[in-house]
């Protein structure tokens, strides 16, 4: 199993943005374009793969929308859609209790649940990955088949979010040289374990 985890730090939680201003919906743009990277290919998707967003923007976080490969249907990889699919899920999630879930669509689930929760629950059952500049290179580094990475958005991750990754055991690995937008992280790190495991 592949799985994502995207903090983002300032997206909305409130139903009410408006799908032709994504940007200025906490940047629901680039959780969009995370998502739909994250799950399609050409004339398919990823069944194996899952991606969770963290959103922490106001009025009501935080909300952690899952996007599940195996089980999605009807979602069309466009960041229109992909936003249309988001507002569905925190209409349905609007009095949902702490770690309360519910089923939203097929293959989608949104939770009241913090990004520390999930990573530490991720932490115990798979490979733990932090994408950071400053980490191994991924060319050399060693994947295993379970493995959950994790990557902020264009803020970065807060400081104590990154000593606690470090305390969960969480490995730090570098995509390249450069510094990247998050959703062109998610094809790097897909193109790269295709490649292991694929080719």
């Amino acid at each position: 199993m592949r799985e994502f985890i995207l903090r983002a730090l300032k997206a909305f939680t409130a139903p009410n943005f408006k799908l032709n201003d994504l940007p200025g919906a906490g940047r629901m743009d680039l959780v969009c374009r995370c998502i739909s990277n994250a799950l399609w290919i050409s004339n398919d998707l990823r069944r194996d793969t899952k991606i969770h967003v963290v959103l922490e923007g106001p009025p009501s976080p935080p909300k952690a929308i899952t996007f599940d490969g195996k089980e999605l249907r009807g979602v069309s990889p466009d960041e229109r859609n992909i936003a249309s699919h988001i507002r569905l899920a925190l209409r349905k999630g609007l009095g949902l209790k702490l770690n309360e879930e519910v089923e939203v669509w097929d293959g989608i689930r949104i939770a009241k649940r913090s990004f520390e929760s999930l990573v530490r629950e991720k932490s115990k059952n798979s490979q733990l990955i932090y994408l950071h500049p400053k980490g191994k290179d991924i060319r050399e580094f060693k994947f295993e088949r379970n493995v959950t990475l994790v990557l902020g958005d264009y803020i970065g991750m807060p400081r104590k979010t990154e000593k606690l990754l470090d305390r969960i055991g969480a490995e730090r690995v570098s995509v390249g040289p450069l510094v990247y937008f998050a959703s062109h992280c998610i094809v790097i790190v897909n193109n790269e374990l295709d490649r292991r495991w694929l080719g």
